[in-house]
């Protein structure tokens, strides 16, 4: 069963891919040698009866008599050479009957048969000038045993090909298998419910690496999504609690003690406070709800940040001067352009604008700037800053620091701002060195299309 679904695998039938045309490719060079040798070998064996012959035609017919009585007999390996008369009678040599059906003078293979079975040679018939025939012959025995070690390497080459090849697929396939299954084990714990658990990255092939740091991306994301929604149910429920605890206080009161109409409308305007609050938070968690919706980004268009800030620092100037608190800003000379919704940056400026002023006594100091290279926005005032042990969890919704407690608002806003950031893959971070908050807000460098951008001094609005 296991070597079932090892066939299965994809390293298996890669590898058994590979192996095949690796297999093809050497078979058809085998094939080339093969051939290419053989060639070879027979048209040196014609060559050397086609030079022996010529020599031969040059001897005096005592030295030619002489040549041929010492010639090799036929043998393995041998070169036999044989002299008929004109009637084609054997004269001397080697005891091969005349070929009559061979040409003169040219190179032929003759087939000739002893008691150990048919034997090959390479021939050529010459005509002497005394009306003779001499037959030069050269065995094949050594070029067929030649061509027999090839073919039976060839053979054993490929016997070994195909086992190493099968070999080693299996073992491709035993690690795809391998990476196959921890993968799975890992989803299994994920599927139970072991958010914390991710796909072994050590060990995976090239092919499924990328993959699966996708897909832990993915789970890092989803688990910050479900502990942000457990904090928020019990953010929720504490938060909550309090107040409708004070809406049915407060008409239990208008039901008991109301003795009149002025006296109940004044317990239901108090009521109706406490539920407008409630309101408020609810709609400011669906509002954080559809900045994590990423289908919001189709809408995205092209943003100019200089001037959204300008239009912020507007909106804001009645606050600030009625608190006391300079707004200092200068708008650059030239745009800064980024991709976004406009509504939802303008909205997590105005956060940022809003708690600078918020928790800024009167005399400090709020300052917006624009940042360029990367494009990006920032906002610093000289209020009482943030400790650090709780820079890290001011982004949680429903967060108040200890420091503004007795301040209004929900706890919220920070939550939106990251939120936003996240969906204008934009890096939100947040400063404080006891003295002051720096709140900034930066595109990555592949985000902005503006040119250079020149930033002066800040002037107090």
């Amino acid at each position: 069963m296991r070597l079932l679904e090892v066939r299965r695998t994809s390293g298996f039938r890669v590898a058994c891919l590979f192996f095949a045309t690796f297999g093809t490719a050497s078979l058809a060079l085998s094939g080339f040698l093969y051939v290419d040798t053989r060639s070879y070998g027979r048209k040196a064996a014609f060559e050397w009866v086609g030079w022996e012959s010529k020599h031969l035609l040059g001897l005096s017919p005592r030295a030619l008599r002489e040549r041929i009585d010492a010639s090799e007999d036929f043998a393995e390996g041998g070169r036999p050479l044989t002299l008929f008369g004109p009637d084609y009678a054997h004269r001397a040599g080697a005891p091969i009957p005349f070929p009559r059906a061979a040409p003169v003078g040219h190179p032929f293979i003759l087939t000739h048969r002893t008691d150990h079975g048919p034997r090959t040679l390479f021939s050529q018939l010459s005509r002497l000038p005394d009306g003779d025939y001499v037959l030069v012959s050269r065995s094949a025995k050594d070029l067929e045993a030649l061509e027999k070690a090839l073919v039976e390497t060839f053979v054993w080459g490929m016997a070994a090909t195909v086992v190493i090849g099968l070999i080693g697929a299996v073992i491709f396939g035993a690690g795809s298998l391998r990476q196959n299954d921890a993968i799975t084990k890992a989803v299994e714990r994920i599927m139970r419910g072991d958010l914390s658990e991710r796909l072994p990255t050590r060990g995976v092939s090239a092919d499924l690496a990328h993959l699966t740091r996708v897909v832990n991306d993915m789970l890092d994301q989803l688990e910050r999504l479900m502990l942000e929604i457990k904090g928020v149910n019990e953010n929720i429920a504490h938060d909550l609690r309090t107040p409708l605890t004070r809406v049915v206080g407060t008409l239990e009161r208008s039901l008991r003690k109301a003795d009149s109409v002025e006296a109940f409308r004044a317990c239901n305007e108090d009521a109706l406070v406490e539920v407008k609050d409630i309101v408020i938070r609810f709609s400011a968690l669906l509002r954080i709800s559809e900045m994590e919706d990423r289908l919001r980004r189709s809408g995205f268009t092209e943003v100019d940040l200089a001037r959204l800030l300008e239009d912020a620092v507007e909106y804001y100037e009645p606050l600030a001067l009625e608190r006391e608190i300079p707004l200092r800003w200068e708008r650059p000379e030239e745009p800064c352009l980024v991709e976004g919704d406009r509504s939802l940056i303008f909205e997590a400026v105005s956060n940022l604008i809003d708690n600078a002023l918020k928790f800024t006594p009167a005399g400090g100091e709020v300052e917006v700037a624009l940042l360029q290279a990367p494009a990006g926005i920032r906002v610093a005032d000289t209020g009482c800053g943030i400790p650090a042990d709780e820079l890290g969890a001011v982004r949680e919704r429903f967060r108040r620091g200890a420091l503004i407690r007795g301040k209004g608002g929900f706890g919220i806003g920070l939550s939106l701002v990251d939120s936003i950031a996240r969906l204008h893959s934009a890096v939100f971070d947040i400063a404080s060195d006891g003295g002051g908050t720096r709140a900034t807000l930066v595109w990555k460098p592949a985000m902005p299309t503006a040119g250079p951008l020149a930033v002066g001094p800040a002037r107090s609005a």
